[in-house]
């Protein structure tokens, strides 16, 4: 094998190490709301949607993505809890819809600690407990509308592959 063969399979092998470390650092999070997943009372709606949270664990940015579909009023909010599944929960982070937006929606953005409501009844402390809480299944996105302010459409956050 020639020299030239040899530092090329070097070459690569770093590079698949490298995407591969880079990739390790990210965790995907998704959820497929809708108003069965309310609690205490399930939701009779129309109103669907999907989140997509990634977690960067090295810079510890949460950024997010969340669809709605077909929410019959204006939203009055939409949140990060900290609760488990079937379990109701305290807000953690906003994600600030605009006011009273209704029908099809997206959300985006980024956020850091400095979006964090500290929740220490619940282990919610710093940004890395809700990190934690995050990426192991305890954190679930909902949609607060005019007509269910208690939430209209909420889905559980769980790790998916990227």
């Amino acid at each position: 094998m020639s020299q030239t063969m040899k530092c090329l399979i070097a070459a690569g092998a770093l590079l698949i190490g490298a995407s591969a470390q880079a990739s390790a650092q990210t965790i995907r999070l998704t959820a497929v709301l809708s108003g069965s997943e309310e609690t205490p009372a399930i939701v009779v709606t129309g109103a669907t949607g999907t989140a997509e949270v990634f977690v960067n664990l090295a810079t510890q940015a949460v950024s997010y993505k969340v669809d709605v579909f077909n929410l019959p009023s204006g939203a009055v909010g939409g949140h990060l809890h900290v609760g488990g599944p079937g379990a109701s929960g305290p807000v953690v982070v906003d994600l600030a819809p605009p006011p009273n937006i209704s029908n099809d929606f997206s959300l985006s953005g980024t956020v850091s600690q400095s979006a964090l409501r500290v929740r220490a009844e619940q282990g919610i402390r710093t940004w890395e407990d809700f990190i934690q809480s995050l990426v192991g299944g305890q954190v679930y996105v909902n949609i607060h509308s005019a007509v269910n302010p208690a939430g209209e459409t909420r889905g559980q956050l769980t790790v998916s592959p990227q």
